[in-house]
């Protein structure tokens, strides 16, 4: 480490992933230390610098100060392997211990202890705290923890609907349902059956009997704002019915515009791409915590699609990688929708969002990602549109005129009296509402008058 840059750390003081120690006191410390950092976030210890981070050196051998620390990482388990260097500080030696973030599915115990770094204090893991601790590192997955449910508390008409898209209609010829569950790891066999939480999800008769958590709140805002409903619906169901229900709801609540291509041919779409809102629900059913009990909300407003659900990313997921792998946190859910078709798992899922909106004319998805919860917003050209009056958007006409001028550049009053079926004194009284309000700019004069975006 270069001296400047430990000089920064130690006038920065004590953090999450720095200890400052003037001397090694005891190697159970030590160990609790290292085990500590490795738990959380990785991090130093600097040994030589005192509480009011003065830098006073070692008084110890260097070499048998080395040791001590080796044996210390040693009696953790499993053994640390720090990077102990020994720098020269203001003529005085320091010892810099460096211990690196344990991997995912790991984690360090001290005389079987687990311990973290919270801020700057050492604490120990205990009771409820266990059990977070663990599905952040993801030893315990909802989905394959087994479930209260019995086999009778499965469809096994949605069993075989499953069988037929994995192409195994014959598989209950010679074996039975519980067969099929355990073969594919939705439920396990020792002397009984136990069906995993993964199967109640897609399986159950009655899904909310033992995951009410799973539940969508869909909600259509008037306007902008969260202030008035227009219309809502609570989806309690299986996660594949789910999926349909809500781009149902999405459906039936967005509105169509006009696809101008020339004057003779005019063809309705969504306002967003269907693919990329079905893409974010399908994200936010297979990467959800289900150990939350809230339930994914997805509002849906005039200018926007807000698709939020419980649980941030995944700890092996660092976010400067997120849209480029797949990490999973929900392994045996996220199979299952592979296999109807959702999900390919080669994170190739974001990428091809963004290039959807992008082809579309709107802008890139936004991704908030926050400590209990993940949201993605879609916004439509409303988005971008200025609004003509105070809680007045654009008329249907004026929007497809709109809609025109981005592939044409320019129109003519004819030209939308053509496109919308109206007077031309409807025309030009709308066209000059939309220059009035800056939308629309003049060229030319008398017969030769033309109109473009104002930028």
């Amino acid at each position: 480490m270069e001296k400047e840059q430990i000089l920064k750390i130690i006038e920065s003081g004590e953090t999450q992933e720095v200890e400052l120690k003037q001397s090694f006191h005891s190697s159970q410390e030590f160990s609790k230390i290292m085990c500590a950092l490795a738990n959380t976030y990785g991090g130093i210890v600097v040994i030589g610098v005192n509480a009011k981070k003065e830098i006073v050196g070692i008084e110890e051998d260097a070499d048998v100060l080395q040791q001590k620390i080796s044996a210390a990482a040693q009696a953790i388990s499993p053994p640390l392997v720090p990077k102990i260097e020994v720098l020269s500080l203001q003529d005085k030696k320091i010892i810099v211990i460096t211990v690196q973030k344990a991997m995912i599915n790991t984690f360090h115990t001290f005389q079987g202890v687990i311990y973290v770094k919270v801020g700057s204090t050492l604490k120990r893991i205990e009771g409820n705290q266990m059990v977070d601790f663990l599905r952040a590192k993801q030893f315990l997955c909802f989905d394959e923890t087994p479930s209260s449910a019995k086999m009778d508390d499965l469809d096994t008409t949605k069993i075989k609907r499953y069988l037929s898209l994995r192409k195994q209609n014959d598989f209950l010829e010679t074996h039975s349902v519980e067969d099929f569950l355990v073969s594919i790891q939705l439920a396990s066999r020792n002397g009984e059956i136990k069906v995993k939480n993964a199967a109640t999800l897609f399986f159950a008769k009655d899904p909310i009997l033992f995951n009410p958590q799973m539940e969508i709140k869909l909600v259509r805002f008037e306007g902008s704002e969260q202030v008035k409903i227009v219309s809502h619906e609570l989806v309690q169901a299986d996660l594949i019915e789910s999926i349909d229900r809500s781009m149902a709801f999405i459906k039936a609540n967005i509105p169509k515009s006009i696809e101008i291509e020339n004057e003779l041919k005019r063809e309705e779409r969504y306002y967003y791409p269907i693919d990329v809102i079905r893409e974010a629900i399908v994200n936010a059913i297979a990467h959800r915590d289900y150990f939350s009990k809230d339930a994914i909300q997805i509002y849906v407003f005039e200018d926007r699609i807000e698709i939020t659900n419980p649980g941030s990313l995944p700890q092996a997921l660092p976010r400067e990688l997120f849209g480029t792998i797949s990490v999973q946190r929900n392994p045996l859910t996220y199979r299952i929708l592979r296999d109807y078709g959702y999900v390919e798992g080669l994170g190739s899922g974001i990428p091809r969002m963004i290039n959807e909106m992008r082809s579309y004319g709107l802008r890139d998805p936004e991704f908030g990602i926050y400590e209990a919860f993940f949201r993605v917003i879609l916004r439509n050209a409303k988005s971008e549109l200025k609004p003509i009056k105070s809680h007045k958007d654009l008329n249907e006409r004026q929007l497809i005129a709109i809609e025109f001028l981005k592939k044409n550049k320019s129109i003519k009053t004819k030209m939308y009296v053509k496109l919308n079926k109206v007077s031309l004194a409807t025309a030009t009284r709308e066209i000059n509402e939309m220059m009035k309000f800056s939308y629309l700019k003049k060229i030319g004069s008398y017969k030769g008058v033309y109109y473009v975006l104002k930028e």
